[in-house]
């Protein structure tokens, strides 16, 4: 049973059908690790229902396009996500999107980091 996956490719872009198959094929998936700094091709090609990992808990997207993040946190279904590590410009976007489906798959987060610390002095009184 796998239940760790890391994906790395700089030579061709993962698509959103390889996304569905994995989900189907690695139902017990808990860590998913992706490396790919290249744009999806197929984005608004293919018309895929919303991919939904049930049981994955820790999501790793440093060094991703951001097509990579938007497909994860906007157009997936996330319920257990507990762990995000994320590059931090993808993070922002998403944000300013204000998406209901990224708000639901980050509610139960725990575990937030950013590829970059943000710190600034702030004066409690």
């Amino acid at each position: 049973m796998v239940t760790m996956l890391l994906l790395f490719d700089n030579v061709k872009p993962f698509e959103k059908l390889f996304f569905a198959r994995i989900d189907r094929d690695l139902p017990y998936l808990k860590t998913f690790e992706l490396f790919n700094e290249l744009k999806q091709q197929e984005r608004t090609t293919v018309t895929i229902n919303n991919i939904e990992f049930a049981r994955l808990s820790t999501l790793i997207l440093f060094d991703i396009h951001m097509d990579y993040a938007e497909q994860f946190l906007t157009r997936s279904h996330l319920s257990c996500l507990i762990e995000l590590p994320i590059n931090k410009d993808p993070l922002l976007t998403i944000i300013a999107q204000n998406q209901q489906q990224a708000r639901d798959n980050c509610s139960k987060v725990e575990n937030l980091q950013t590829s970059e610390t943000y710190c600034d002095s702030v004066d409690v009184v």
